[in-house]
Protein backbone atom coordinates (compact mmCIF):
# COMPACT_ATOMS: atom_id res chain seq x y z
CA UNK A 1 0.00 0.00 0.00
CA UNK A 2 1.76 3.24 -1.03
CA UNK A 3 1.89 5.84 1.22
CA UNK A 4 0.52 9.70 1.49
CA UNK A 5 4.61 11.00 0.51
CA UNK A 6 4.59 8.56 -2.04
CA UNK A 7 0.83 8.90 -4.23
CA UNK A 8 2.05 12.96 -3.82
CA UNK A 9 5.30 12.44 -5.56
CA UNK A 10 4.01 9.86 -8.54
CA UNK A 11 1.17 12.85 -9.17
CA UNK A 12 3.51 15.89 -9.01
CA UNK A 13 5.43 14.01 -11.90
CA UNK A 14 2.41 13.27 -13.82
CA UNK A 15 1.53 16.69 -13.47
CA UNK A 16 4.92 17.77 -14.58
CA UNK A 17 4.80 15.22 -17.52
CA UNK A 18 1.24 16.23 -18.55
CA UNK A 19 2.48 19.91 -18.86
CA UNK A 20 5.53 18.77 -21.37
CA UNK A 21 3.15 16.59 -23.23
CA UNK A 22 1.10 20.09 -23.63
CA UNK A 23 4.09 22.21 -24.38
CA UNK A 24 4.89 19.72 -27.07
CA UNK A 25 1.46 19.56 -28.73
CA UNK A 26 1.35 23.18 -28.67
CA UNK A 27 4.97 23.37 -30.30
CA UNK A 28 3.65 20.59 -33.05
CA UNK A 29 0.58 22.39 -33.68
CA UNK A 30 2.48 25.56 -34.07
CA UNK A 31 4.42 23.36 -36.51
CA UNK A 32 1.44 22.49 -38.30
CA UNK A 33 0.14 25.53 -38.92
CA UNK A 34 3.48 26.66 -40.32
CA UNK A 35 3.48 23.45 -42.76
CA UNK A 36 -0.24 24.21 -43.52
CA UNK A 37 0.79 27.70 -44.88
CA UNK A 38 3.67 26.37 -46.59
CA UNK A 39 1.35 23.65 -48.39
CA UNK A 40 -0.98 26.31 -49.67
CA UNK A 41 1.71 28.41 -50.53
CA UNK A 42 3.30 26.21 -52.94
CA UNK A 43 0.00 24.53 -54.09
CA UNK A 44 -0.83 28.77 -55.30
CA UNK A 45 2.36 28.66 -56.85
CA UNK A 46 1.95 25.11 -58.64
CA UNK A 47 -0.98 26.44 -60.22
CA UNK A 48 0.77 29.97 -61.13
CA UNK A 49 3.94 27.82 -62.77
CA UNK A 50 1.18 25.78 -64.79
CA UNK A 51 -0.77 28.89 -65.79
CA UNK A 52 2.37 30.74 -66.99
CA UNK A 53 3.78 26.66 -68.72
CA UNK A 54 0.46 26.63 -70.42
CA UNK A 55 0.30 30.57 -71.81
CA UNK A 56 4.50 30.10 -73.02
CA UNK A 57 3.68 26.55 -74.09
CA UNK A 58 0.44 27.92 -76.55
CA UNK A 59 2.19 31.03 -77.62
CA UNK A 60 5.69 29.28 -78.70
CA UNK A 61 2.73 26.04 -80.38
CA UNK A 62 1.05 29.62 -82.25
CA UNK A 63 4.34 30.86 -83.44
CA UNK A 64 5.70 27.92 -85.05
CA UNK A 65 2.83 26.48 -86.23
CA UNK A 66 1.69 29.70 -87.88
CA UNK A 67 5.79 30.61 -89.93
CA UNK A 68 5.74 26.90 -90.47
CA UNK A 69 2.41 26.89 -92.47
CA UNK A 70 3.75 30.24 -94.06
CA UNK A 71 6.65 28.54 -95.57
CA UNK A 72 4.88 25.14 -96.76
CA UNK A 73 2.13 27.16 -97.99
CA UNK A 74 4.17 29.34 -99.55
CA UNK A 75 6.53 26.77 -101.78
CA UNK A 76 3.33 24.00 -102.30
CA UNK A 77 -0.15 25.00 -104.00
CA UNK A 78 -1.22 22.29 -101.31
CA UNK A 79 -3.81 22.98 -98.66
CA UNK A 80 -0.96 21.95 -95.79
CA UNK A 81 -1.33 22.80 -92.30
CA UNK A 82 1.56 22.34 -89.96
CA UNK A 83 0.91 21.49 -86.09
CA UNK A 84 2.54 20.78 -83.19
CA UNK A 85 0.90 17.73 -80.25
CA UNK A 86 2.06 18.28 -77.26
CA UNK A 87 1.19 16.24 -74.53
CA UNK A 88 2.77 14.11 -70.88
CA UNK A 89 4.09 10.98 -71.48
CA UNK A 90 5.71 9.43 -68.46
CA UNK A 91 6.13 12.37 -66.69
CA UNK A 92 7.28 14.04 -69.25
CA UNK A 93 6.50 16.96 -72.04
CA UNK A 94 6.29 14.97 -75.24
CA UNK A 95 5.96 16.75 -78.99
CA UNK A 96 4.98 15.45 -82.11
CA UNK A 97 5.04 17.17 -85.25
CA UNK A 98 1.85 16.88 -87.41
CA UNK A 99 0.90 18.14 -91.48
CA UNK A 100 -2.44 17.79 -92.11
CA UNK A 101 -4.40 18.27 -95.59
CA UNK A 102 -8.14 18.71 -96.14
CA UNK A 103 -9.22 17.63 -99.42
CA UNK A 104 -13.26 17.44 -100.26
CA UNK A 105 -13.56 18.12 -96.31
CA UNK A 106 -11.84 15.44 -95.10
CA UNK A 107 -8.69 15.69 -93.21
CA UNK A 108 -5.34 13.93 -93.77
CA UNK A 109 -3.14 13.46 -90.85
CA UNK A 110 0.50 12.93 -91.44
CA UNK A 111 1.67 11.85 -88.36
CA UNK A 112 5.21 10.33 -89.56
CA UNK A 113 6.94 13.11 -91.97
CA UNK A 114 9.76 10.82 -92.71
CA UNK A 115 7.69 8.45 -93.92
CA UNK A 116 4.66 10.26 -95.40
CA UNK A 117 5.80 13.10 -96.29
CA UNK A 118 7.91 13.74 -99.36
CA UNK A 119 11.08 14.87 -98.78
CA UNK A 120 11.08 18.58 -99.86
CA UNK A 121 8.35 19.30 -97.24
CA UNK A 122 10.62 17.74 -94.71
CA UNK A 123 13.43 20.44 -95.67
CA UNK A 124 10.82 23.60 -95.64
CA UNK A 125 9.63 22.05 -92.37
CA UNK A 126 13.32 21.78 -91.10
CA UNK A 127 14.39 25.43 -92.37
CA UNK A 128 11.39 27.66 -91.25
CA UNK A 129 11.32 25.58 -87.45
CA UNK A 130 14.99 26.56 -87.23
CA UNK A 131 14.07 30.46 -87.89
CA UNK A 132 11.66 30.12 -85.32
CA UNK A 133 13.69 28.72 -82.54
CA UNK A 134 16.42 31.35 -83.55
CA UNK A 135 13.26 34.02 -83.64
CA UNK A 136 12.21 32.71 -79.77
CA UNK A 137 15.86 33.20 -78.26
CA UNK A 138 16.39 35.53 -75.40
CA UNK A 139 18.91 36.75 -75.58
CA UNK A 140 19.49 35.50 -79.00
CA UNK A 141 22.73 34.70 -80.45
CA UNK A 142 23.87 36.49 -84.16
CA UNK A 143 21.69 36.87 -86.87
CA UNK A 144 23.88 34.75 -89.28
CA UNK A 145 23.18 31.46 -90.46
CA UNK A 146 25.24 28.81 -92.59
CA UNK A 147 23.52 26.10 -94.41
CA UNK A 148 24.93 23.37 -96.36
CA UNK A 149 22.90 22.66 -99.49
CA UNK A 150 19.65 23.52 -98.15
CA UNK A 151 15.78 22.82 -99.97
CA UNK A 152 18.46 19.62 -101.50
CA UNK A 153 14.98 17.55 -102.14
CA UNK A 154 13.09 20.21 -103.33
CA UNK A 155 13.41 19.39 -107.28
CA UNK A 156 11.86 21.22 -109.38
CA UNK A 157 10.44 23.37 -107.03
CA UNK A 158 13.72 24.75 -105.42
CA UNK A 159 13.14 28.19 -106.61
CA UNK A 160 10.25 28.58 -104.97
CA UNK A 161 12.24 27.14 -101.55
CA UNK A 162 15.13 29.85 -102.52
CA UNK A 163 12.04 32.60 -102.09
CA UNK A 164 10.82 31.37 -99.04
CA UNK A 165 14.67 31.85 -97.71
CA UNK A 166 15.07 35.15 -99.24
CA UNK A 167 11.45 36.60 -97.92
CA UNK A 168 12.14 34.52 -94.23
CA UNK A 169 15.61 36.70 -94.28
CA UNK A 170 14.60 40.01 -95.28
CA UNK A 171 11.37 39.71 -93.11
CA UNK A 172 13.26 38.89 -89.74
CA UNK A 173 16.34 41.12 -90.52
CA UNK A 174 19.03 38.07 -90.67
CA UNK A 175 21.92 36.72 -92.82
CA UNK A 176 21.55 33.37 -94.76
CA UNK A 177 24.80 32.04 -96.32
CA UNK A 178 24.70 29.13 -98.08
CA UNK A 179 26.57 26.96 -99.53
CA UNK A 180 24.69 25.12 -103.22
CA UNK A 181 25.49 24.00 -106.60
CA UNK A 182 22.47 24.45 -107.87
CA UNK A 183 21.91 27.65 -110.04
CA UNK A 184 17.92 28.22 -109.27
CA UNK A 185 18.72 28.59 -105.72
CA UNK A 186 21.72 30.87 -106.72
CA UNK A 187 19.06 33.27 -108.41
CA UNK A 188 16.97 33.56 -105.22
CA UNK A 189 19.92 34.96 -103.48
CA UNK A 190 20.82 39.00 -103.20
CA UNK A 191 24.63 38.35 -103.55
CA UNK A 192 26.05 35.51 -104.68
CA UNK A 193 29.95 34.15 -105.33
CA UNK A 194 31.44 31.66 -107.36
CA UNK A 195 34.54 29.14 -105.53
CA UNK A 196 37.08 27.54 -107.81
CA UNK A 197 40.25 25.88 -107.28
CA UNK A 198 43.41 25.51 -109.68
CA UNK A 199 45.12 23.39 -107.38
CA UNK A 200 46.79 26.24 -105.86
CA UNK A 201 44.92 28.98 -104.83
CA UNK A 202 41.07 29.40 -104.42
CA UNK A 203 39.61 31.54 -106.43
CA UNK A 204 36.54 33.92 -105.19
CA UNK A 205 34.30 35.47 -107.71
CA UNK A 206 31.36 37.48 -107.53
CA UNK A 207 28.91 36.60 -109.53
CA UNK A 208 25.84 38.63 -108.44
CA UNK A 209 25.23 40.92 -106.29
CA UNK A 210 25.71 44.87 -105.15
CA UNK A 211 28.99 46.17 -105.84
CA UNK A 212 29.53 43.92 -108.93
CA UNK A 213 32.61 45.34 -109.93
CA UNK A 214 34.32 44.48 -106.85
CA UNK A 215 37.88 42.59 -106.97
CA UNK A 216 38.64 39.11 -107.07
CA UNK A 217 40.13 36.89 -104.10
CA UNK A 218 42.81 34.15 -104.30
CA UNK A 219 43.55 32.71 -101.39
CA UNK A 220 46.66 31.19 -101.55
CA UNK A 221 46.92 28.01 -98.96
CA UNK A 222 49.67 25.59 -99.61
CA UNK A 223 49.36 21.93 -99.64
CA UNK A 224 49.73 20.21 -96.64
CA UNK A 225 50.41 22.96 -94.14
CA UNK A 226 46.72 24.67 -94.30
CA UNK A 227 46.21 24.13 -90.42
CA UNK A 228 49.66 25.86 -89.45
CA UNK A 229 50.44 28.20 -92.73
CA UNK A 230 49.22 31.95 -92.34
CA UNK A 231 46.93 32.69 -95.49
CA UNK A 232 48.49 35.10 -98.04
CA UNK A 233 45.73 37.08 -99.68
CA UNK A 234 46.05 38.48 -103.32
CA UNK A 235 44.01 40.75 -105.00
CA UNK A 236 43.25 39.55 -108.60
CA UNK A 237 42.97 42.53 -111.47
Amino acid sequence: MMTIQEIQSEFSGAQANCKLLEHQLERKKSQFESLKKLVDIQTKARWILVEVSQNTQKRFKDRVESLVTMAIQSVFDRPLKFSLEIERKRNKMECRLLVTETVDGQERIYDNLGDDVAGGLIDVISFAARIVLWSLQNPRSRNVMIFDEPMKNMGKLISLGGQVLREISHKLNFQIIIITHDDELIEAADRSYQVTHDGNKSHLKLVKGIGDNEDKVAINIPRGNAGKTKINREIIQ
